[in-house]
């Protein structure tokens, strides 16, 4: 592995993903939105996958729905229908109420003041108000906010929160009887689907709470000096009390502008207790209904709200796309009661996923080209998605998916391009290195080396089978001859045994004089290169005993050769000057197989002990007793084999 391919490849990589990095800043209105639907895509495999999330028995909802219309006592506008539900819920011990509904004027006193009343000796009800928002500085003007409504949130600027001021809230007596008053304002992500609650608007008065958080904390004991931020701006709900005594620091997470990505248990009849206006309010009329309401109510915390088909309340969510938006409030809630909530990733833990998978994409280029490199870029895409799908089902914890899995998709074929063409330039250096060694490598050698030129890098240690031949006779025979008729037959010999060696996949390590030196095994290791040498020995003869028919009856050379094959371990590389390279084999066992041909008849084929054992009964090889080879201590044994 070396320095080059990492920036290489590594640069690629890293402008990529910065290109794509770049892409989601500048086109949020794209790429944000890919971001927010592939969340949705896990959520609904969850909800496929796990069934409906935990959801606590304490949250009911209590719903004015079509069928309750036609049975009501009072007009869906008569104030009194809703102090009347307002006081059955106190009777059967309902800890706390949610109204999701807004009573601005007040048409009929008698009924505003039945509400109000009710509303004040329930002490328990909470109402919301509606802000006009916009991001950055605050609207200006004079605002009239009823009592209780902002709080004093220490820190509240870590936000870059939503800025508001009132525009409408319920008649005053109202406001003054609440329990609690909170914004109702939740807008749609870029694609119209809601999923995130904003948990405080700052205002000149201070900072409104959402009416989710604001019931939440009074359905805990939680005060406002009791609600703070913590260091990572989560909001934090101090010694909050439950049912059972149990108390406990509930921390939700937000986002950077304060919005609780709402973590939905399922569809609006797959969730929570629903309780009709019109169930309600037959229950309320008899005490054994009323008893059967305590039973099943006391202690909970009740979502009011209008769900019928008049009502305005109505919006697609990530679980469906028609969805009564008081259920907003109700899975807020739980998310945080049941300590289940939907955690998103901020930006260092994104970016720290972007450049570990620059690092992998990066080591998977230098160590694999090609298809491989394809599978293994594969395989890390596949480890990635099983990873954040593992986080977000085990451990909700919601990564930035689309990013990563596109900056990825991009990256690839980027390396693939970038690799062909360092391949190719590659293989034209190689052809050109390899020009003066074409005569020397078998043409499918020469293919596999132009594959992979490393087969002829370095210099190593390894066990190959040397060839020597040389023409018995040579030297006196061209003492009488032409320069030109030696030149033409040795050509002519050489090209035949040339064509035999590489027909046997080996390698021609030089021609001297009439002499060749060949090794198989190498750069293109074969397990069987003794048996190929010995099979190419044979060739050999058989086709020297042709060109010597031939020449003869022309008064050509009567040509003999002398061949002698050793298996050893030998040093085989590019050898010599930075001037003049050779690729070669040097060593002992070299010259051992030169010495086998030395003492070899003509038209024979001598091997040592080490070739015949390789050949074991498939060449039959018979034993010609030993010779005292020149350099050697011990006398060598040595076997024929016939030409065939």
């Amino acid at each position: 592995m070396t320095e080059r391919p990492a920036i290489r490849y590594g640069a690629v990589t890293l402008l990529v993903f910065t290109a794509v990095h770049l892409l989601w800043s500048l086109l949020p209105g794209i790429f944000q939105t890919w971001e927010l639907q592939a969340g949705d895509q896990l959520l609904r495999l969850s909800y496929r996958w796990q069934g409906k999330r935990p959801t606590s028995p304490d949250i009911i909802h209590i719903d004015l729905d079509d069928r309750s219309l036609a049975t009501l006592p009072y007009s869906k506008n008569d104030h009194r229908l809703y102090a009347e539900v307002i006081d059955i819920l106190k009777a059967a011990g309902v800890r706390t109420v949610l109204m999701d509904m807004i009573f601005p004027q007040c048409g009929d006193l008698a009924g505003c003041t039945a509400l109000a009343s009710t509303v004040e000796a329930a002490g328990n009800v909470h109402f919301p108000v509606i802000l006009a928002t916009r991001t950055g500085a605050p609207l200006g003007g004079q605002v009239h906010f009823p009592p209780r409504t902002a709080w004093h949130i220490e820190k509240i600027e870590k936000f870059k929160a939503l800025q508001g001021e009132m525009i409408m809230s319920n008649f005053i007596a109202l406001n003054k009887a609440a329990a609690g008053l909170g914004h109702i304002n939740c807008d749609p992500d870029r694609d119209g689907v809601y999923r995130r609650i904003p948990l405080f608007i700052v205002t000149p008065a201070g900072a409104v709470p959402s009416l989710a958080l604001r019931t939440l904390c009074s359905f805990l004991g939680v005060t406002e000096e009791r609600v703070r931020l913590d260091e990572t701006g989560a909001v934090v709900l101090s010694g909050a009390v439950f049912a059972s005594g149990r108390s406990a620091d509930l921390r939700i997470p937000v986002d950077e502008q304060g919005r609780n990505r709402v973590h939905f248990s399922g569809p609006w009849h797959d969730s929570f207790a629903h309780y009709s206006f019109a169930t309600l309010l037959r229950a309320g009329s008899s005490p054994q209904g009323r008893q059967d309401l305590t039973d099943e109510l006391e202690g909970s915390l009740a979502i009011v709200s209008d769900i019928s088909t008049g009502g305005r309340d109505i919006g697609p969510i990530p679980l469906a796309s028609y969805y009564p938006l008081s259920g907003l409030h109700g899975n807020f809630i739980n998310s945080v009661l049941e300590n289940d909530p939907l955690r998103e990733t901020g930006p260092l833990v994104n970016l720290l996923l972007s450049a570990l998978l620059v690092l992998c994409l990066t080591g998977g280029a230098i160590q694999f080209r090609g298809f491989r490199f394809g599978v293994w870029a594969a395989t890390l895409l596949a480890a990635l998605l099983g990873l954040l799908l593992f986080l977000f089902l085990e451990q909700r914890l919601l990564f930035m998916t689309v990013r990563p899995v596109a900056a990825l998709g991009l990256t690839v074929p980027g390396i693939l391009l970038l690799q062909f063409l360092q391949e190719q330039r590659e293989k034209l250096a190689v052809r050109a290195r390899l020009a003066h060694l074409s005569h020397y490598f078998a043409p499918s050698v020469m293919d596999k080396i132009l594959n992979e030129p490393a087969l002829l890098d370095g210099v190593d240690k390894k066990e190959l089978t040397v060839l020597f031949s040389d023409i018995a006779g040579f030297t006196a025979w061209s003492a009488t001859r032409e320069a030109r008729e030696i030149h033409r037959t040795l050509n002519r010999y050489f090209e035949e045994m040339a064509a035999i060696v590489f027909a046997h996949q080996g390698t021609i390590d030089k021609f001297m004089g009439d002499g060749l030196l060949v090794f198989f095994g190498d750069p293109v290791a074969f397990p069987d290169h003794a048996r190929r040498a010995v099979l190419a020995a044979r060739a050999m003869q058989r086709r020297t005993g042709e060109l010597r028919r031939e020449w003869e009856g022309s008064g050509g050379m009567p040509i003999r050769i002398r061949i002698g094959i050793h298996t050893g371990e030998v040093v085989v590389g590019n050898l010599g000057s930075s001037s003049r390279m050779e690729y070669t084999v040097i060593g002992s066992n070299v010259n051992l197989a030169q010495r086998l041909e030395a003492n070899c008849p003509p038209g024979g084929i001598l091997i040592s002990e080490e070739v015949r054992r390789r050949l074991g009964d498939e060449i039959p090889a018979r034993p010609a007793g030993r010779i005292q080879a020149k350099g050697f201590a011990e006398p060598i044994a040595v076997y024929t084999v016939e030409s065939g």
